[in-house]
């Protein structure tokens, strides 16, 4: 044979798909997320006025913004 007259096979059917396990709670839930918006203030009246001490004004808020967009980008990912 050539092999362009192949039998067919039948195709096998797909497993069932399995139901998605039940996710724990939001990881920034409960006391958890109370801890680091305290952790965000406190580095923001401590570490504000030192960065506006040693950089200057406009240093200091564009690193602020630039932190702030970090972290609430990794708080926020999926």
């Amino acid at each position: 044979m050539s092999g362009g007259a192949r039998a067919r096979h039948t195709p096998r059917p797909r497993p069932a798909a399995k139901p998605f396990a039940p996710r724990g709670p939001a990881p920034l839930a409960g006391w958890r997320r109370w801890r680091w918006v305290a952790i965000l203030v406190l580095a923001a009246l401590i570490g504000l006025p030192l960065a506006h001490a040693i950089l200057g004004e406009v240093a200091a808020l564009l690193g602020a913004t630039f932190l702030l967009g970090v972290l609430v980008g990794r708080w926020t990912a999926r």
